[in-house]
């Protein structure tokens, strides 16, 4: 990432260019091109090459292998502006999404079941997971998703989901609702597994297996709400239940259609990257 910078000062400054003149020929902020320079940041590839056209050098005397293989890691995941504006809007809906239930929670943080005043065991995970969206939308706002804060965000994601899903597990009194809290939790530990596997590991993986996982946790997050919304229950309660399985859907499936677009997106760079 360094020797970009170097290399890109350098011929800058052959050229007796400055910062703000180089910015303006490729339509980008000073602050752009400083960060190239100082190696935080990197180009996409479309701007690198009008960068080397402008200033007359081939991309490969700014370019090395080392530089090409860190692009696809340190830039942000997606870089069209429509697929950002895209990213924007999917998280902002999910945000929403949470925000809604966790207030909704919070109203019903005790309720009571027969004679009994029962704690709601969901309210600490859409509390936390709301507070995980957005920080979320605060770094797709900077343009800052990239492998590993996508590593981070989906790593705390189903981590959250999972931690609450055994805490559960452990305190579970009737035992027929064993079976989809224990399918709930394979999932979120799958999905968690093959997330550190693509975004960090040294070996490059196939998306593959995240595409299969993301499919499986969303028909299994589907016929459950579908199950919740349809059990017979008195109207009141059917009507809070109906609101929050409609939300809580919504959320899990944008995050889980993001997670599969930001995979195959970035497979694609890294594929483009090493060639």
């Amino acid at each position: 990432m360094a020797e970009f910078g170097e290399n890109l000062k350098r011929v800058r400054e052959e050229k007796g260019l400055t910062q703000q003149t180089l910015a303006d020929n490729l339509y980008v902020t000073r602050q752009a091109v400083s960060r190239w320079e100082g190696g935080s940041r990197y180009p996409d590839l479309m701007t690198a090459k009008k960068m080397a056209q402008f200033l007359e050098v081939s991309l490969d005397d700014l370019l090395t292998d080392d530089d090409m293989k860190l692009y696809a890691e340190k830039n942000a995941i997606l870089e069209s502006v429509t697929a950002k504006r895209g990213q924007l809007i999917l998280l902002s809906l999910a945000f929403m999404s949470l925000l809604f239930l966790s207030i909704v929670q919070l109203t019903n943080f005790y309720f009571e079941e027969g004679d009994v005043l029962v704690y709601n065991s969901e309210t600490p995970k859409y509390f936390l997971l709301t507070i995980l969206l957005g920080i979320s939308l605060v770094y797709a706002l900077l343009d800052r998703i990239n492998a590993k804060t996508a590593l981070l965000i989906y790593g705390s994601y189903f981590g959250i989901s999972l931690l609450l899903g055994l805490r559960n597990i452990a305190f579970l009194s009737v035992a027929p609702s064993a079976a989809p809290l224990a399918i709930n939790l394979v999932m979120n530990l799958s999905c968690l597994l093959l997330c550190v596997l693509f975004f960090a590991g040294k070996k490059r993986m196939s998306p593959v297996p995240v595409y299969i996982a993301t499919g499986v946790y969303a028909i299994v997050g589907i016929y459950f709400s579908f199950v919740a919304i349809f059990s017979e229950v008195p109207t009141h309660i059917h009507r809070n239940m109906l609101m929050e399985n409609i939300f809580a859907l919504l959320e899990n499936l944008i995050m889980l259609a993001l997670l599969v677009v930001m995979t195959y997106t970035l497979h694609r760079k890294r594929k483009l990257s090493a060639k």
